[in-house]
């Protein structure tokens, strides 16, 4: 049987982001801690039109020295790298172009409808609502910027049942996956607050992921140390085995 391991971790957040609680050192001080060989910083990108919850623009070169400048200095230790969680719009390419850029890598984390830099956070979806999400994620895996897709069942959290539309986008984020060779994150910082089947890790979702070759990427969504340590990592691991996706899952981070 394969063995279940996670010592690389390419979602991890810190006070640049407005709502979590650790420093970038002391997210890397506790992953030396906890066994990890790899940490990747993925703050939540800037929009043109500021938001709270997540890096402000004029923030972005200090972010980026930070974790650069004392990945340097544990080197010895765990491997660094720094990125982004971004949403993503086809009409706004240049600007995550010039973000990806800046940065080893990028991970999609859709939290809007329609173009993020103008429409509202997710809240009461619609049938038509999961059609415009899935044709939004469907841009990100053609753009070529995105090495993973977070929370891929994230939309489900803001939808109310498990119907042919829900099932409509399972697949279209199944077939993404496969067509682009990206895998999908399964999120530890989910289960904390998982009360429904719906919410992610979705009940329903990952069962439809185990009978595909679909990637598994398994990621701790740290926005608190505790997220990467092992009483958390043991939760998910019991869903991955539940839902049968062992098999899925990949120890590394292939960077596009």
């Amino acid at each position: 049987m394969k063995k279940l391991e996670f010592k690389n971790n390419y979602h991890t957040h810190t006070v640049y982001c407005h709502h979590a609680k650790n420093t970038v050192e002391e997210n890397i001080k506790a992953a030396i801690k906890f066994g990890y060989k790899t940490l990747g910083f993925s703050e939540h990108a800037p929009l043109k039109v500021h938001r709270n919850f997540r890096l402000n623009l004029s923030e972005v070169d200090d972010y980026i020295h930070e974790v650069r400048t004392l990945g340097k200095l544990y080197q010895k230790k765990i491997h660094v790298l720094v990125g982004f969680e971004a949403e993503y719009h086809r009409s706004q390419y240049k600007f995550y172009k010039k973000l990806r850029d800046k940065v080893d890598y990028m991970i999609l984390g859709n939290h809007n409808i329609g173009n993020p830099h103008l429409s509202k956070d997710l809240k009461g979806l619609n049938a038509f609502d999961l059609e415009q999400y899935g044709e939004q994620l469907e841009d990100a895996c053609k753009s070529g910027l995105f090495s993973a897709i977070a929370h891929p069942d994230y939309a489900y959290a803001f939808y109310h049942s498990w119907d042919e539309d829900a099932i409509q986008l399972a697949n279209l984020i199944i077939d993404c996956s496969l067509k682009y060779d990206i895998p999908l994150g399964f999120n530890i910082n989910g289960i904390a607050t998982k009360k429904r089947l719906m919410d992610y890790p979705n009940d329903y979702f990952w069962p439809m992921v185990a009978s595909t070759k679909c990637k598994v990427l398994i990621e701790a969504d740290a926005h608190d140390i505790k997220t990467m340590a092992k009483p958390s990592v043991e939760k998910a691991f019991a869903l991955i085995r539940k839902w049968d996706l062992v098999k899925n899952v990949t120890p590394k981070l292939v960077i596009k």
